[in-house]
């Protein structure tokens, strides 16, 4: 797993864009990537589809995947505006360093839910179970853990910086255990 930090490097790091992760403030996700996108900032605000049937009636909603979470592609220099909207709350940190997220990662979100739109997500720590590969279907190459829990058989795909995995129900069939490092 790699792990990039961004330290003060002067005009050397300046020009280099990398994906930041923004916590916001609780349900303000919508707002401030709608926010960061009027301010001319590439976001990505990950969104699960859920389907529910409530009173007979099927539904269909739309919710963030990470909650509090937005993604922005930036330059360092920028981040000091983002820090000014309204529901910002802070910038996902590891230690005392900002976390910067691969694009590998940014990647494998929009992969996964383009393929599996009703994934959710869970903290790395309860993701306990198996060292799989998947072998073939939409995420071929991709590592992940076969969870333990019996009543449900999902695959947790890790996305590092966040401390967050994403839950994809994955045939079987496609997985194969695997003595590799946990996460690709």
């Amino acid at each position: 797993m790699a792990v990039f930090f961004v330290r003060d490097l002067g005009e050397i790091a300046l020009h280099y864009y990398r994906w930041y992760a923004v916590f916001t403030h609780a349900n303000a996700e919508i707002d401030v990537c709608e926010q960061l996108l009027d301010m001319g900032y590439e976001a990505y605000l990950p969104l699960r589809t859920e389907r529910k049937t409530v009173d007979g009636k099927k539904k269909v909603s739309t919710e963030p995947l990470f909650k509090s979470h937005v993604f922005v592609r930036t330059k360092p220099a920028g981040l000091e505006a983002i820090k000014a909207l309204p529901d910002f709350s802070h910038f996902v940190r590891f230690n005392q360093y900002l976390a910067a997220i691969p694009e590998t990662h940014i990647v494998k979100i929009k992969t996964i839910l383009y393929y599996y739109e009703e994934s959710t997500s869970i903290a790395n720590s309860l993701a306990n179970g198996v060292t799989v590969a998947i072998v073939n279907g939409s995420l071929k190459g991709m590592t992940g853990i076969l969870l333990d829990d019996e009543n449900n058989r999902k695959i947790a795909m890790e996305i590092g910086q966040l401390g967050r995995c994403v839950l994809v129900d994955a045939p079987k069939s496609s997985v194969f255990r695997t003595e590799l490092a946990t996460f690709v």
